[in-house]
């Protein structure tokens, strides 16, 4: 690649104008689809006319399977979309320039493609104003008044080691600190490599590496309401909470990039 494309991710919503009329006005060469449908609802007419005329206007088009009305798999498809593409492959000299529409899904994808440009501070995102609206089995809104960019703040996020311990208490249940350190040694998480002595001369975590998982890992965990620690007989007990699920799903992007 030796320039830059220009990548739209836009969920493949109720609407046609406002995904077609903002790549061709902004001249996309790709876009990206975001597309689900629910057991209960017809795929409109439509959405054949938008890959059709996205084709026709020379724009290369794909689809990402993604539940637009499930806010922490919107985030994480956007976030792994996003990372993708503005991260240079092998061999090319530059990423990509990626845009993210928050108006042609729904107001939860809106939610989440807003956090997914936050957390990874790589995409634009922006909104389109539809000229006139409309109900029924007809696209919500008509024609393109207007593309309004959006500012997208940085946002803290867990950090990989943080999410990767999250997923193992998702996968494995409850765990001791002792068994979050061998796990943290076997993935080479930094809290335990970095550790001058992690293990003592009989194998057994040292008081470094209880120290550095409870700094780096846990206690920042359990300021976000992520995990809990709980006294179980002799051992304190790590367990991931409902937010810290959700979390696991939403920055999981995190761990399939590294």
């Amino acid at each position: 690649m030796n320039v830059a494309e220009r990548v739209h991710v836009m969920p493949l919503g109720f609407e046609h104008d406002r995904i077609v009329e903002p790549a061709r006005e902004y001249r996309a060469d790709r876009v990206i689809l975001l597309d689900w449908i629910a057991d209960d609802i017809e795929r409109p007419p439509y959405h054949d006319d938008v890959l059709s005329d996205l084709a026709e206007a020379g724009i290369d088009t794909e689809c990402r399977e993604c539940e637009l009305f499930d806010l922490y798999d919107s985030i994480a498809v956007i976030a792994e979309i996003v990372t993708q593409e503005a991260t240079p492959n092998d061999g090319d000299e530059f990423a990509n320039d990626v845009y993210v529409n928050l108006a042609t899904g729904s107001k939860i994808t809106a939610i989440g493609g807003m956090i997914a440009c936050m957390v990874t501070g790589d995409a634009e995102p922006y909104y389109v104003r539809a000229e006139r609206y409309a109900s029924g089995t007809e696209p919500v809104g008509y024609g393109m008044e207007l593309a309004i960019d959006l500012p997208a703040y940085p946002m803290d996020r867990p950090d990989y080691q943080q999410i990767a311990v999250l997923d193992r208490l998702v996968e494995s249940g409850p765990c001791s600190k002792k068994e979050l350190i061998r796990f943290g040694a076997d993935r080479d998480l930094c809290f335990v490599s970095d550790c001058d002595r992690p293990f003592d001369a009989s194998g057994k975590p040292t008081k470094q590496s209880y120290a550095r998982l409870r700094r780096h890992v846990v206690d920042p965990l359990v300021d976000r309401g992520f995990v809990t620690v709980e006294s179980v007989g002799t051992t304190r007990q790590v367990r991931a909470t409902e937010a810290g699920r959700n979390a696991g799903r939403a920055f999981s992007y995190l761990l399939e990039s590294e």
